[in-house]
């Protein structure tokens, strides 16, 4: 569940361990911690001035929130989540109600400077962007068109997330494959060969979204019919 999105019911909160013991709709409840909680300063009264609220000054049990998934259930422990969701798409990670701006360091200072004017352009406002390593010689009609479908996912997701009166699943990622060409598919590749009809079905569609220019070289195996 790792990067999957959930509305989340506050259970308990715990000042001493600044966290709190958070239900996403599965048997064992997550963990959110102090750093990964976000909050609005004007609905936040602080005792000390200038200083960062305390977690039970901002969580309360019964509290529905928007969170994602930082680190998988293991054994004993619950899920490790964050308020700080992002949302990767191809060429770039959104960051909702942020402004952070951010491009790969793996890239050289050029390609940086280059991409750097991109953001600026495409940038929603009011959200923040990451640019990854494989916005490389990307245009700026392929990083607006990437930010455009993740831009829509995520009002998709806020509006699910209005609607919830319960703790549950609003987001995915999407399957280990789909996962896999989004971080390595480029003009370099001849082609995609898939001998799963299904999966086919669901890595064209992707492909088709996010570079339309590729999505021929998405082939179906069908070995019955070789």
């Amino acid at each position: 569940i790792d990067g999957s999105l959930y509305v989340a019911r506050v259970q308990h909160v715990l000042p001493g361990m600044e966290a709190a013991f958070v239900d996403i709709g599965i048997p064992k409840n997550a963990v959110l911690y102090r750093g990964d909680v976000r909050y609005d300063t004007d609905d936040v009264e602080v005792g000390t001035k200038g200083a960062q609220p305390r977690i039970e000054e901002v969580l309360r049990p019964g509290q529905l929130i928007l969170c994602q998934v930082t680190k998988n259930p293991i054994g004993a422990k619950g899920a490790r989540l964050t308020q700080e969701v992002s949302i990767p798409g191809r060429f770039a990670v959104f960051v909702p109600n942020s402004d952070a701006v951010g491009i790969s360091k793996r890239l050289g200072d050029n390609e940086r400077k280059r991409l750097r004017r991109i953001v600026d352009a495409v940038r929603p406002q009011g959200h923040g962007l990451i640019v990854r390593t494989a916005a490389e010689g990307a245009t700026e009609t392929e990083l607006r068109r990437d930010v455009a479908g993740l831009q829509q996912q995520w009002t998709e997701i806020d509006r699910a997330a209005g609607r919830r009166t319960a703790p549950g699943l609003l987001y995915r990622e999407p399957d280990l494959a789909v996962r896999i060409l989004r971080e390595e598919l480029n003009s370099d590749y001849r082609g995609v060969i898939i001998d799963d009809s299904v999966l086919f079905d669901q890595v064209r569609e992707y492909v088709q979204g996010v570079s339309p220019e590729l999505a021929e070289r998405v082939e179906l195996y069908d070995e019955t019919a070789e």
